[in-house]
């Protein structure tokens, strides 16, 4: 075989390696804005589940492995907090404003990845919604009526605690909150009796029961469905020991928390409600 025929097929052979390294380089280097954080998921070191970069650049893998990227940039979201009804069995309403964005911390960052990363903008600002306000019923139900209108740190330290740790499980922080006045515009309607939370309890499970999940089992849309209806399993039981021990007040929170996770389900189209809207409005 011709020395100079084998010398070009060599070159070219290596030029072509280099050409197809070079364009793997380029096609599978993400960078990731400095208001942005890249997960890379799929066969990651150290056998996690994902991989979180948050300002910084990676080599994603073809074939297995893949990315998303999640927006750090804030969102504004108004809750309005209607019939709060507080320790001393004073209805109230509530207007507040709450400031969010995905956390950077590592660990908190994790959970975004496992939670946020296949929802749209406005499937997690529907279920940030879901989780403030069925956190306010229950931070209202600890404490005056009174206390909510004096007592602003207290009130601000409540709200970071529960609030905060709630919001940190799916991976989002608090940057700022604003609480309104409470108004007491209206009388709380009769008394907060055995009867009335057993009827609600009632209501609650039958929302459980009739919503029907709609992602297949496996998907990381079921998991995430997976913890919702934890959550709702969860509160409703506290709700029947507060109900047991005659604490009224907050089994009224745990089982209105309870329906705001049902809820959610059904907004972020992770449970088929079956056109029953009744069942995921509590009086």
């Amino acid at each position: 075989m011709d020395i100079g025929f084998l010398l070009t097929m060599l070159f070219f052979g290596g030029l072509l390696i280099f050409a197809h390294g070079f364009i793997l380089l380029v096609t599978r280097y993400k960078q990731c804005a400095p208001d942005e954080i890249l997960v890379v998921y799929g066969r990651v070191e150290g056998g996690r589940s994902s991989k979180c970069i948050h300002g910084g650049a990676t080599l994603v893998w073809p074939l297995i492995q893949d990315y998303k990227k999640l927006s750090l940039i804030p969102m504004s979201i108004e809750i309005p907090l209607d019939n709060a009804v507080s320790v001393d069995e004073i209805r109230m309403n509530v207007k507040s404003n709450f400031t969010v964005a995905i956390s950077t911390e590592p660990e908190i960052m994790q959970n975004a990845a496992e939670h946020l990363l296949h929802l749209a903008p406005y499937q997690i600002e529907s279920l940030v919604s879901e989780i403030i306000l069925g956190q306010l019923r229950m931070i209202f139900a600890s404490i005056t009526f009174e206390q909510v209108n004096s007592e602003s740190e207290h009130l601000d330290e409540l709200i970071n605690k529960k609030i905060g740790k709630e919001l940190g499980n799916v991976g989002i922080k608090i940057v700022a909150f604003h609480i309104s006045d409470a108004d007491n515009g209206s009388e709380f309607e009769g008394e907060v009796n055995q009867e009335r939370l057993t009827h609600y309890l009632n209501l609650t499970k039958m929302a459980r029961e009739k919503a029907t999940p709609i992602p297949k089992e496996g998907s990381p849309e079921s998991q995430q469905l997976a913890i919702l209806l934890r959550m709702a399993d969860d509160y409703a039981s506290d709700a029947k020991h507060f109900m047991d021990t005659g604490d009224y007040v907050r089994a009224f929170g745990a089982i209105n928390y309870a329906h705001a996770w049902i809820d959610a389900g059904v907004k972020l189209r992770l449970l088929d409600g079956h056109g029953d809207d009744e069942l995921f409005t509590l009086p």
